[in-house]
């Protein structure tokens, strides 16, 4: 099944996660909408606490706070210090100002109460009426306070209700709807209001909702600039508040989707206010509670206020006094004042900082989870354990910042919780179906192949098929190997069973060592001999290269081993190295007995004989013309022309001496004359080339190549070869 398996399950997965953010089954999406929440609260504190700075805003609040109770006396304050208040604030150079208070009911004049005691108590004289009807207004302090919202722009605030209550007093609303189209528009709906007395609203004009809503877990994140009211819309208390700041006018941006009219934006003169369908905001917020210029009323009202604090600047008056009931709880702090959302809001459309996330961003989203979720579910399969942690890892962390990045640079909100708990199950489930089957897998690639190769290898097999290890029997281009200690049974005779054993043991490691070192897998040990192939079990393209430097080190590593054998008094041994390559089968070949892996062919047998040669040339390595083609990295002497025994036609077989960066120019000269000495052999020139071959056979006389060539030569000129000769000595033995 190879990669197949965890593929599919992928897939599935990503399936799943696409079917959850579309999905409309209330519990799901409910749970979906509550990570996604909390997604945004972590991704909202991440950017305030890498974006803190000391903001610029013409916005200022003015804290009915718990320092201002213990100055002024508990609250509700008599009307007559709010207009003292307001009074200050216009000294102070205040343009606007607006309450994030309602004041839904009448403020009881003093004098009328004492009247009315008087009465009641039949103690008012014909003398006393007079007097206190004439002192009557110098105690109404809801016209003092109404006298003081006259001669400043104001703006009060109202609120809706969920029920049909009505009290107090509201201004003109910003739109009617009377379309079919308008009145479909999904704002929130309000059955009843709560305004301000008459006096209050006669003089002020401008009334805004104070109304926020939380989302199911009592966060807010979001909230109204516009609610709908007996098909009127009014706005809130921020909006409001600056469009009488700018004096502009406020105009709806809606388009229809599937047909049907949707509120897109509200625009206040050059400043876009992006909305969601149901002409909410998301809260641009700035910081963490106080993040605005906040001065306690009490400094107000006393005038400790630094210089200039708040000329020119719209004024919002609240409450974060202890018990007053406006303290909210908000995605970027648990305790947050409720007016400073409000200044929020217009801090945000003053400066056009609004977050927003438009009717499309559920395709973006969905296109973000199928595209990294298809990537993902093709590469997981082929990551090890490591491999799947780094990602696991770094690619939540990476989204995470980007889509901050994103944030910030433009205001735009994708959701990212699918993606990055997608990415996650999927490497937890990769990482177990590695556990459960590729470990069953890797036991039995170390059971087959532990023997034939190192133990890195197991890792890179595992990342390839069955078919590709060549289990099953396949033909491939490799390489074969054979290495064989020579006159060994006659080695053998004089030692021990125990001797032989620690001989070959001593042999065979450092030799299996450089074939595992130079990728070459073990087929057997027969004897003395060792057989050994390239390109499988994992494919290899430079087959040929790797058996060739594996051929050349076991001969260096044998030269080291010899002073060590003499040390332990054991035979001076040497190896004569056959190589072939070419076509050969490869797979797990037997019975329902005995099953080896290995190698079949006619190339394999070729390999073997070349291998039996050495002796005859008294060459340590011997490889054929197959095995030398287009190597460029080594050294090669040819050795003659043959046709070995159980074969019919000729091949040429050469020696390889060493890598091309080791020759000398002694080795250089040498093999010069020795192949213009071949040349002129095959030309049959035997006079030259039997004078090149004794003049290298005196130079070299341990060389038995040149005295067997001068042999052969002497026996041509005794007894020339039939005509036409090819130049092939044929072997008839093994």
């Amino acid at each position: 099944m190879g990669k197949r398996i965890p593929m599919i399950l992928g897939f599935l997965l990503l399936a799943l996660a696409v079917w959850v953010q579309v999905t409309s089954v209330g519990i799901v999406r409910r749970f979906i909408a509550r990570q996604e929440a909390l997604a945004y609260d972590i991704q909202l504190r991440t950017k305030i606490l890498t974006h803190r700075h000391k903001i610029q805003t013409p916005i200022a609040i003015v804290d009915i706070d718990d320092k201002s109770l213990a100055a002024e006396g508990r609250w509700p304050w008599p009307r007559a210090k709010l207009a003292d208040l307001i009074g200050r604030l216009q000294q102070e150079g205040a343009v606007v100002i607006a309450f994030d208070i309602i004041f839904p009911e009448k403020e009881a004049n003093i004098a009328d109460v004492v009247l009315q005691r008087l009465t009641d108590e039949k103690l008012l004289t014909p003398e006393l009426l007079p007097v206190m009807q004439k002192i009557q207004p110098f105690f109404d302090d809801d016209a003092r306070f109404s006298n003081s919202l006259a001669h400043i722009d104001t703006v009060l605030g109202i609120s809706f209700l969920p029920n049909t209550e009505t009290e107090g007093e509201i201004s003109t609303p910003l739109f009617s709807l009377s379309s079919p189209a308008e009145k479909s528009l999904g704002f929130i709906d309000a059955p009843g209001v709560i305004g301000n007395i008459a006096p209050l609203e006669s003089v002020a004009h401008y009334t805004g909702f104070i109304n926020v809503f939380p989302d199911d877990d009592g966060i807010i994140r979001r909230v109204p600039i516009l609610i709908r009211y007996k098909n009127n819309l009014y706005p809130s208390l921020a909006l409001e508040t600056v469009r009488l700041y700018l004096l502009s006018t406020i105009k709806l941006i809606t388009a229809h989707y599937n047909n049907q009219l949707r509120i897109e934006a509200v625009q206040i003169g050059n400043h876009i206010i992006p909305t969601d369908d149901r002409g909410q905001v998301i809260v641009p917020f700035r910081g963490r509670s106080y993040t605005f210029p906040f001065y306690s009323a009490g400094q107000v009202l006393h005038g400790n206020l630094p210089p200039n604090a708040l000329a020119g600047k719209i004024v919002f008056i609240g409450t974060s006094a202890t018990g007053l009931g406006d303290l909210k709880t908000t995605a970027i702090q648990n305790i947050f004042p409720g007016v400073e959302i409000q200044a929020t809001i217009a801090d945000g459309i003053l400066t056009d900082n609004f977050s927003y996330k438009p009717a499309w961003s559920l395709g973006a989203e969905l296109f973000l989870t199928v595209f990294l979720g298809t990537i993902l579910a093709f590469t997981f399969p082929y990551l090890g354990p490591r491999g799947l942690s780094f990602f696991i890892i770094t690619i939540p962390i990476g989204l995470f910042f980007l889509n901050n990045w994103l944030w910030d640079k433009t205001g735009l909100i994708i959701s990212i919780f699918a993606p990055l708990v997608f990415t996650i199950i999927l490497g937890v489930v990769d990482m177990i179906y590695g556990y459960l089957f590729e470990t069953r897998r890797r036991e039995h690639l170390k059971e087959m192949f532990g023997q034939y190769v190192p133990a890195k290898h197991i890792d890179e097999m595992l990342t390839s098929s069955g078919k590709e290890l060549g289990l099953s029997g396949e033909d491939r281009e490799m390489t074969v190997l054979f290495a064989d200690i020579r006159n060994f049974t006659t080695i053998s005779e004089p030692l021990s069973a125990i001797q032989l054993k620690e001989i070959l043991n001593e042999f065979f490691t450092p030799m299996t060592e450089i074939i595992f070192k130079h990728r070459g897998t073990i087929d057997k040990y027969v004897g003395d001999m060792i057989m050994a192939f390239w390109g499988a079990p994992l494919k290899d393209k430079r087959h040929a290269t790797h058996a060739l430097s594996a051929a050349l080190d076991m001969q260096r590593a044998l030269a080291k081993l010899r002073p060590q054998f003499a040390e332990k008094k054991w035979p001076d041994i040497h190896i004569g190295i056959g190589l072939n390559s070419g076509l050969m089968s490869v797979g797990d070949m037997g019975s329902k007995f005995r099953r080896n892996y290995t190698v079949l062919g006619d190339e394999v047998n070729l390999a073997s004989r070349v291998e039996g040669l050495t002796k005859f040339y008294g060459v340590g390595i011997i490889v054929t013309e197959h095995t030398q083609h287009q190597q460029q990295i080594f050294v090669f002497r040819k050795l003659d022309r043959v046709r070995v025994k159980g074969k019919k036609l000729g091949i040429e077989i050469f020696e390889p001496i060493c890598r091309i960066t080791e020759e000398t120019p002694e080795l250089a000269l040498e093999l010069q004359l020795y192949h213009s000495a071949l040349d002129y052999y095959f030309a049959q020139d035997w006079e030259k080339a039997e004078t090149i071959f004794t003049e290298l056979s005196q130079a070299h006389p341990d060389t038995k190549l040149y005295s067997l060539y001068l042999k052969r030569i002497a026996e041509f000129k005794h007894i020339p070869p039939p005509s036409p000769w090819d130049g092939v000595y044929t072997h008839t033995e093994k």
